[in-house]
């Protein structure tokens, strides 16, 4: 039995950005950097979830969709040691600042979701449209592109697609359908174009069989007047993740970057090997805005030249394939991921109108941030101010102190968690400039209080939504099935396990066969959720595993 260690009590911005501040004046003083307390999700809790309430705010108010913890939680056994998951952290909607979190809980509340499924594409969607138009700038040798690289998990029916969809579907359409702009016309200019250079070739090689005939010098091939690949129609958003159509979005369609969105990123992650065998190589380096080169297999024969390869992803996935996932030698790639994965809310019929005109208006001044003159067009560069730039070195000083403590996929997210809190400072600037009314001009510095927010939404809910994530990966498969029939329990709130009726009837992922059931059940019996079936049970047909009383406060 693994004891319970003490709760540690989230802090609030404020809080944060004094921490940070005496962890800066006392670091010199220091040997060793351990100032932050491990996140809550590292520690050893004795509850594995969190009973799904809804709690409201005053009337008329949207409701924000959150978790509290079970009742009488200290009467339950620890079962750290039979289900290795973390409870999970709440997304600290301060930090978006006040329009965009009353959007989000408004939205949240119309799609019935947790607020995190609403947030995840909000932040991809940012990085998106900022783009290469602005760069983080923490020193001149330390440059982050915006580009932020999101994942949702949850079972079937949490309303990770509803959440999705508060911006796929009712915003960034119409964003997309501002950005074609002259499309129409450049392209049918370069198509009489391009069939200008056709003839051009074909009369300059009649001219090189009638020189060689008559034995006169060949004649220079002729310049071509465009590219021989057709301008794509301006995007946001790109399904297809063969490298080279990938290139040739940067190149055509999309200069500022595009966001690969997938329903089941395990298509995504699947299929980077299907045609290249250096496919997963080519999007690790898709995350660091370096230059790239890409040679060309159908769409022409020049090699398409990527001057700063990044791109934005937004996705989910489901608990039962974290398992798969995860199971490849750690490559940096799923470190360089952040995501999110809630426990579910009780469904309750959305009477919240979610305002897509307010956020479509805001997310449309991003989109017309372009890049800085020059030849070819490149960044602008938003720097730390001094003050921030100190708190960025001692973030990263406790991140690396933890960095050396971790082990696994942790270590990793750890290594990259400094480099993702720069990149999420810049879009929460940019995001609060876009949600204020007025016409302020576009951020040219990183305030230090955005990078306290995006340090606090590090620290306090991405690296331990990643322990719980990876936690996950390592559990075994009884352990993965009784952490999905004990999600069960706690939303159908049944009073007992009734092994045919789960079989037949639930149908649960993982379990579908009764001996999966009993074996999931009797790991719960061990850890205290669930009682032994009656003595004499075996082998008849009626198997139930009566819930324990205290796991909803009641007594044993």
């Amino acid at each position: 039995m693994i004891s319970s260690r003490e709760k540690r009590t989230p802090r609030s911005l404020e809080q944060h950005a004094e921490h940070l501040e005496r962890a800066r004046t006392n670091f010199d003083r220091r040997q060793r950097v351990n100032l932050i307390p491990p996140p809550e999700a590292a520690r050893v809790e004795t509850e594995l979830f969190t009973a799904p309430t809804a709690s409201s705010g005053s009337q008329g108010a949207p409701i924000l969709r959150t978790s509290t913890t079970l009742a009488n939680k200290s009467h339950m056994s620890g079962i750290d040691g039979i289900l290795p998951f973390r409870t999970p952290a709440e997304f600290p909607l301060d930090v978006l600042g006040d329009h965009w979190s009353r959007w989000i809980i408004g939205a949240a509340s119309a799609a019935s979701c947790p607020v995190d499924y609403v947030v995840a594409p909000l932040l991809s969607n940012t990085s998106t449209l900022i783009g290469h138009a602005r760069w983080a700038q923490a020193a001149p040798g330390w440059r982050e592109p915006p580009h932020l690289w999101m994942t949702t998990v949850g079972d079937s029916g949490d309303g990770k697609s509803p959440g999705l969809d508060c911006l796929m579907r009712d915003v960034l359409p119409e964003i997309e359908r501002r950005m074609v702009g002259d499309f129409p016309e450049r392209l049918r200019e370069w198509r009489a174009a391009n069939e200008f250079d056709k003839a051009a070739e074909k009369q300059w090689q009649e001219n090189v069989r009638e020189a060689q005939k008559n034995g006169k010098a060949v004649p220079a091939p002729p310049r071509r007047a465009v590219g021989d690949t057709a301008p794509e129609c301006p995007r946001l958003r790109q399904h297809d993740v063969t490298i080279e159509q990938v290139a040739v979005i940067f190149a055509t369609a999309a200069p500022k970057g595009v966001m690969i969105t997938r329903d089941e990123i395990s298509g995504w992650l699947d299929g980077m090997n299907a045609y290249n065998p250096a496919g997963r190589a080519f999007w690790i380096e898709a995350y660091g805005g370096r230059p790239y080169r890409v040679e060309r297999r159908k769409h022409g024969t020049d090699p398409i030249i990527i001057p700063r390869l990044a791109v934005a992803m937004c996705g989910g996935t489901q608990p039962d394939k974290l398992a798969s996932l995860i199971a490849d030698t750690d490559d940096g790639l799923l470190s360089r991921i952040q995501w999110s994965w809630p426990n579910p809310v009780p469904f309750e019929l959305g009477r919240e109108t979610p305002r897509a005109p307010w956020a479509i208006e805001a997310l449309d001044r991003l989109r017309e941030l372009d890049l800085h003159p020059g030849d070819p067009p490149h960044p602008m560069m938003v720097p730390l101010t001094a003050d921030g730039q100190q708190l960025i070195a001692q973030f990263a000083k406790e991140m690396d102190a933890r960095k050396r403590e971790a082990g696994g996929l942790m270590r990793s997210a750890y290594g990259k968690a400094r480099g993702t809190a720069l990149r999420l400072s810049l879009v929460l600037e940019y995001l609060w400039w876009c949600g204020k009314d007025g016409m302020a001009p576009p951020p040219d510095e990183i305030p230090p209080t955005a990078l306290t927010a995006a340090t606090l939404a590090v620290d306090q809910y991405y690296m331990p939504m990643a322990e719980r994530v990876f936690g996950d990966a390592a559990a075994s498969d009884i352990e993965r099935a009784a952490a999905t029939l004990a999600r069960w329990i706690l939303k159908e709130h049944p009073a007992e396990v009734y092994v045919r009726h789960l079989q037949r009837e639930v149908r649960l992922p993982g379990l579908r066969a009764a001996d999966q059931i009993r074996k999931a059940a009797d790991a719960l019996v061990e850890a205290d959720w669930l009682r032994a079936p009656p003595k004499g049970a075996f082998p008849r047909t009626r198997v139930a595993y009566p819930i324990n009383p205290r796991l909803w406060g009641g007594p044993a």
